[in-house]
Parts: C-alpha cells; sequence; structure tokens
C-alpha cells in the first residue's frame, strides 16, 4: 500500500535521514498527524451537530493545533522537536482535564495519558520515554493526594461527552495503536530478515574461506617439500662445482679462464644459498624472532666465507665493529643482508678495501657496508633510499640484480631501513639503519 501522499510534511526530513529507526519514527509521525487532523474533524462535527458549545470549543482548539503543527512541519520543524511538541500538548492536556477544567479522572483523559507515554517511548527512546511517563504519573498522583476523589466508576469523558464522542476517540486511539506497533514491529521483523540473510552470507563466505585456507595450506606444505627437493638437487651440485673448480684454480693460478669458472661457480653457488635460506625462511616462519646478535662476531663470520674471493681480487676485507657491539635483531637475516653486500662491494671493487662499520646515534644503529670500488649508479642508489621494494618501470631490473632485491625485502622484515651514499674519496657506503624505539 503506497502511503508516499501521506508523507508529504516530512518528505524533505526523509529525503536527508539516513537512520533506518529515525525514517521510521518520521513517517509514523506523518500518518498519526493524519490521523489525527482526521479524527478531530469527525469529532468537531459531531459536537457542532449536537450544540456541546464548551466541547466544541475545545475540539475546534485542538483542531488548530494540528493543523498549525502541520504546517509546521512542512516547513521544516525538525522531528524530534515535534514529537517533544507533541508529547507536551498531550500533556497539557491531561493535567488540565484533571486540574483546571474536569476536574476529575475519566476514559479520555486515561487514553490521553496512554498515548502520550507511547508517543515518548517509540518517538523518543528509553530515556524520554521514562522521563515523560514520571511526569504524567505524577499528575494522578498529585490529583489523589490533593484531596480528589475517584470513585468506582470512571466517567467516559468530560461534561456533554456521549458514547458516540468518546467511541470515536477509542477508535482513533485504536487506530494509532495498531499502526505504530504495525510499524515498528515490521521494521523489526523485517531487520531480522535482513540480519538472518547477512548471516547466511557471512557463513557461506566463511565456509568457502575455510575451504580456500585448507586449499592454501596445501599447497604450502607441497612448495615446503618442493623447495627441500630444490635445495638439495641444486646445492649439491653447485658445492660440488664450487670445491672442483676452486681446487683447480688453486693447482692452475696461471689459467685465468679456470679462475673466472671458480669465482662464477662460486658467487653462484652462494647465491643460491642464500636464496633458498631466504625462501625457506619465509615458508617455515609465521613471525620473525629477534634476539641479541655479535656484530662484530657476524661480520666476520661473513668475512671467513669472502676471504679467498677477496684475495682473488685483490680486496683487503676490514672489519672495523668492536667486539661486544650488539643489536636485537635476526641473525639469520642480517647475515644474508651482510652476505650480499659483501658479496656486491667485492664484485665492483679490485685491489681495494671492503670495510664494515658500525656506528651509535642517540635514536639509531648503523651498521655500514662500505668499497672504495666503482660506485653505485645514482639509479640503483635512489632505489635504495626510497621505500619503493622494487625497482621502478622506467628503470632497468637487471642492472640492479637479484641479490638488491633480497636485501631490500629482507630490510622491511627486521624493520630496519637501507641508506647509499657515496663513499669518499670513492666507492659507496650502504648504512642498515636499525631504530632503537622500533618495539621489537
Amino acid at each position: 500500500m503506497n502511503l508516499a501522499f501521506l508523507e508529504w510534511p516530512v518528505r524533505k526530513q526523509l529525503a536527508i535521514e539516513t537512520n533506518t529507526l529515525h525514517r521510521l519514527r518520521i513517517k509514523v509521525l506523518a500518518y498519526v498527524l493524519h490521523l489525527r487532523i482526521v479524527s478531530t474533524g469527525m469529532l468537531l462535527a459531531f459536537y457542532l451537530s449536537r450544540d456541546y458549545t464548551p466541547q466544541t470549543f475545545r475540539v475546534g482548539a485542538l483542531l488548530i493545533i494540528s493543523i498549525l503543527f502541520y504546517i509546521a512541519l512542512s516547513v521544516g520543524l525538525q522531528w524530534r522537536k515535534a514529537i517533544h511538541t507533541a508529547v507536551l500538548i498531550f500533556m497539557g492536556i491531561v493535567w488540565t482535564n484533571l486540574f483546571i477544567l474536569d476536574k476529575s479522572i475519566d476514559v479520555v483523559t486515561l487514553q490521553y495519558a496512554a498515548i502520550l507515554v507511547l508517543c515518548a517511548f517509540y518517538g523518543l527512546g528509553n530515556r524520554w520515554g521514562i522521563a515523560y511517563s514520571l511526569v504524567v504519573l505524577t499528575a494522578f498522583i498529585v490529583f489523589m493526594l490533593t484531596g480528589h476523589q475517584v470513585g468506582s466508576q470512571i466517567r467516559l469523558g468530560p461534561a456533554g461527552s456521549d458514547n458516540i464522542a468518546v467511541g470515536l476517540l477509542l477508535v482513533n486511539d485504536l487506530i494509532f495503536f495498531i499502526l505504530i506497533h504495525y510499524c515498528f514491529f515490521s521494521a523489526f521483523n523485517e531487520t531480522i530478515r535482513t540480519l538472518d540473510a547477512r548471516t547466511m552470507e557471512l557463513t557461506e563466505n566463511l565456509n568457502l574461506q575455510e575451504k580456500l585456507q585448507q586449499k592454501q595450506h596445501e599447497e604450502l606444505v607441497h612448495q615446503k617439500h618442493l623447495l627441500a627437493s630444490i635445495s638439495h638437487d641444486i646445492k649439491s651440485p653447485l658445492r660440488f662445482l664450487m670445491i672442483t673448480t676452486g681446487r683447480l684454480a688453486t693447482s692452475h693460478p696461471d689459467l685465468p679462464t679456470v679462475r673466472a669458472i671458480s669465482q662464477s661457480s662460486y658467487r653462484l653457488y652462494n647465491f643460491m644459498k642464500n636464496l633458498l635460506e631466504y625462501t625457506e625462511f619465509r615458508y617455515k616462519n609465521t613471525g620473525i624472532t629477534f634476539t641479541y646478535l655479535d656484530v662484530s662476531e657476524l661480520v666476520a663470520q661473513t668475512f671467513e666465507i669472502f676471504s679467498a674471493q677477496a684475495v682473488a681480487n685483490s680486496n683487503t676485507l676490514v672489519n672495523e665493529v668492536a667486539p661486544g657491539v650488539i643489536v636485537k635483531s635476526n641473525v639469520q637475516l642480517v647475515g644474508i643482508v651482510l652476505h650480499n653486500l659483501i658479496d656486491n662491494a667485492n664484485k665492483v671493487t679490485s685491489g681495494g678495501n671492503i670495510i664494515v662499520k658500525f656506528e651509535d646515534y642517540r635514536n639509531e644503529l648503523h651498521i655500514l657496508v662500505c668499497d672504495d670500488g666503482q660506485g653505485m649508479s645514482p639509479e640503483i642508489m635512489n632505489w635504495i633510499n626510497s621505500p619503493a621494494k622494487v625497482p621502478g618501470p622506467d628503470d632497468n631490473p637487471q642492472s640492479f640484480g637479484m641479490g638488491l632485491l633480497i636485501v631490500k625485502e629482507i630490510s622491511e622484515l627486521l624493520r630496519a631501513k637501507l641508506h647509499a651514499v657515496p663513499f669518499e674519496p670513492r666507492g659507496t657506503a650502504i648504512h642498515i639503519i636499525f631504530s632503537k624505539n622500533n618495539p621489537l
């Protein structure tokens, strides 16, 4: 049933109100106002036909108030203020009937009290409903405490009211009760149906997510097994190749080709070792464990790995980190970062120095990997200093190397920053920066 024409005085408020409960209250306010105007008009016509002058004036005043209320609502009276106003009008009718006009309790006055309480609770909520209920209850208590007698038989209404007039008011109130309960319970049931449908949808999505999670877990287990197989099948031949070419290079130092093959196999083995260790770490660890590590000791262990390669490139490895320098981080991941940075420094340096330093600032700890090689290109340096994990589309990814990509990724996991700067008089210095304020 389309009741849009009844919503005309509140159409503007409905257009801007988004709360479902408030929209319902606004609509019910408009419906009840039309009902009140119609019923009051019928009651006025009845009293005019019976020539009940006192009641005619009272009902006529109520009709004028209802029309003015309609006009005020149409021109923008806010719906909360409108309901407060309606409740106060009913409150005035109750108090006036009890203490000024009729000075008695009758059915009509009780009807107004019931409508007042119902409007307050449904239209304004529990807090205002209780407040207005206490006020109207106070009126009846004061009425009885001031010596007014309440007989065993309560009159139907004020003097001049007969059964038809009171019956008309009762029908009006009954329609009001049915209307307000129908609207609110219909909205309540619709909300329940919507919630049930949403719950079913969420349950289906949850079941789907559980199935996907189980599938991902099975895929993860499969990838772990595959990784273990790759680790064995690749690392073992590469390690054999590295050892064999290393022995050949030692036995035949006058053959540059053998030495180049030895260096390449060594770098390939260590790169694959780091890559597999990092990949295995990501698969097997849901979280990163941070412990205290000795930086000088870790640098010394990494230098041992590169000692032969440094000699081959006529480089000197210098550990300037004092013994006892402690950093709280993940020793495995920091080791991979140092390994890749020292390896890169050794590649680009010939007949120079590769230096690892440590600097302690107020809020930061810096581990520096420095070389006096050919230096780093501005593109690579800018990428290292940026928050981007991968090079931009305008960069040449091949010039960056997989090792630096791994270093950038690991630095995020370690909650550390990388910062590359020129190393004087030439070369590059890369800072691994740990914040002292990170909650580890």
